[in-house]
Order: C-alpha cells, then structure tokens, then sequence
C-alpha cells in the first residue's frame, strides 16, 4: 500500500509565512490509529513535517505493528489493515525515532489533544522522555483567526480547511493531513490579520506539565469504562461538580484521553449537544444508556 509523499510539498511563501508564526520552527504531526481512545487504542501509522528557522523542510514516516487486530470501523476511515502493517516495526523503535526528529520545535495537529494523546501514552508505556515542547492546535488557531471574517469556512474540518486552502486532500493518510495542516496555517498567517489572539486560543498544552502517576492512571472501579467507550455505549454519568441541574448527564462517548489534569473521557453532552471532557476522578458512577429510551428530558 503506497503512502507516497513525493508530490507533497510547500512552496517559498508558505515557508516565510509559517516562519512568521513560528520563527523557531514547528513540526506539524498526525497519526492513525485503532480507535478513538489515546489511553486504549493504539498508533499504526506516524507522520511529521518539520520546518526548521532556516526554513529547511523535512518528513518523517512510519507505520506500526500494533499487536492487536484493527478494528474494521477503523479501517474504512485510514485503509490500513493488518496485512497492510503485519512487517512493520513495533512501536518502540519508530517512537524514540520520532523524538529525535522533532527535537526542541513546537508542535501542531488538527485536533492536537488525540494525536498528542497516543504520543504521550506511548512514551509513557515504555518510559521514553519527550522534550518540554508547546504544542498546539490548528483547529481552534482556525476558528479563532478565520470565524470573525465575514466568510469564514463553513466549519473547521481538516477536510474543509484544505478545501478553503486549495489544497486537494487525501484525507486519513497521515502524510497529507501535516502538509494540509501547514498549508491551513501558512494560508491563515498570509491574511495579515493579527495573529496574537489565535495562538493564544490555539495553545493546548506544555508536554512538561504531564506529571506519569496523575495522567494516565485509571480507577480500579472504573475497569468496566475503557471497553463501554470501545463498544460506542450511551452512558450516563454522575459527576461531580457538573455545571448542569440533573445529577446525572447523558453522553455520547468520543474517547479517553490523557490530559495534564488527569485522565478524562471525552463526550458528548446529550442535554447541551457539547462536546466536553470529564475528569475520570470526578465520575462518580457510569452506567449504560438505552438509545431506545434516552430522549431530552428524560434520564
């Protein structure tokens, strides 16, 4: 299965312009993966593009072994299977290879959270040391540079993105998803609007912050949580401290993730229509949710 990369690249401009917004340089990465759990599922496929200062340009690729069968939910989104991924290596190696190559540049993703998620994880499985790097988030640098213009994109998909960029994507190959992020943002830059604002909005996390014990530990009591959120239950959960009136939420499962904060099941909320992070600590109870009988205002 080809991943070619030959016919991407970027031109002089898009250089100077993601100079602009990052005079330092910036690695721009995504992965596929098994599923949509950083703290469960696992990478079969790494991807990044660096700029350096003096504006060289260069590409990091791998896929991966994961050791467990890809879903075939999955694999209609990436087209990997495991024959596709059965002599490639296992993660270890191609992990520590991937730090190297970012060395001390910042970091962006499309939905950075997720992919930094597996990265971290990962490293933290098999103790690898990651540098103390910024990483940060074209989604939100999109919607907080480009909404408040009087035709901003119809939302803020990679997909949609690219196409506002004229940049033809092959969606879900990981190679093509960082030049398409680097593309969005060199476009964005070249507007010439104030760019403070976005960056601020689009910061989403210091890798130093993730502290191993706090970030990736699960409650014994919530054991049964990992394979509900695998097998897409509605559940509803008792949480503390929740900003709503009912004690109890009802959420859609998206994926958990490791924050700095804590470990967090990412959801959406079906009262508000949200999508919103809930701290695992903070999960009194969870119990499984009848799509037949959940409807507004009925729990």
């Amino acid at each position: 299965m080809s991943r070619s990369v030959s016919s991407l690249s970027l031109s002089t401009g898009e250089i100077n312009s993601l100079l602009s917004l990052f005079p330092k340089g910036i690695v721009a990465v995504d992965l596929e993966t098994t599923g949509l759990s950083p703290l469960v599922d696992k990478i079969i496929e790494i991807a990044a593009v660096k700029i350096t200062s003096e504006g060289a340009v260069s590409s990091f690729h791998t896929l991966i072994n994961p050791l467990i069968d890809v879903p075939e939910f999955t694999i209609q989104f990436h087209g990997l299977t495991n024959d596709h991924l059965k002599l490639a290596p296992t993660i270890k190696k191609p992990l520590k290879e991937f730090w190297d190559f970012v060395g001390r540049h910042p970091l962006i993703a499309h939905n950075s959270s997720f992919d930094l998620g597996y990265l971290i994880k990962s490293s933290h499985d098999f103790q690898i040391t990651f540098p103390p790097l910024d990483v940060f988030d074209s989604c939100r640098w999109a919607r907080a540079a480009l909404k408040p213009l009087p035709n901003p994109p119809e939302n803020f998909k990679l997909s949609t993105l690219s196409e506002y960029s004229e940049f033809t994507l092959n969606h879900h190959v990981a190679i093509e998803d960082t030049y398409a992020c680097l593309k969005i943002m060199a476009k964005i830059a070249a507007l010439g609007i104030n760019q403070k604002t976005p960056m601020e909005k689009s910061f989403v996390f210091r890798l130093s912050q993730f502290d191993k014990s706090e970030c990736f530990n699960f409650s014994t009591r919530l054991k049964e949580l990992p394979q509900m959120v695998q097998d897409k239950n509605l559940l509803t959960l008792e949480y503390k401290g929740s900003s709503i009136r009912e004690s109890k939420r009802p959420v859609r499962p998206i994926g958990l993730m490791p924050l700095p904060k804590g470990p967090v099941l990412f959801a959406e909320c079906l009262l508000t229509g949200m999508n919103k992070s809930f701290l695992l600590k903070k999960i009194k109870s969870f119990s499984k949710l009848e799509a037949s009988y959940w409807k507004p205002g009925k729990i």
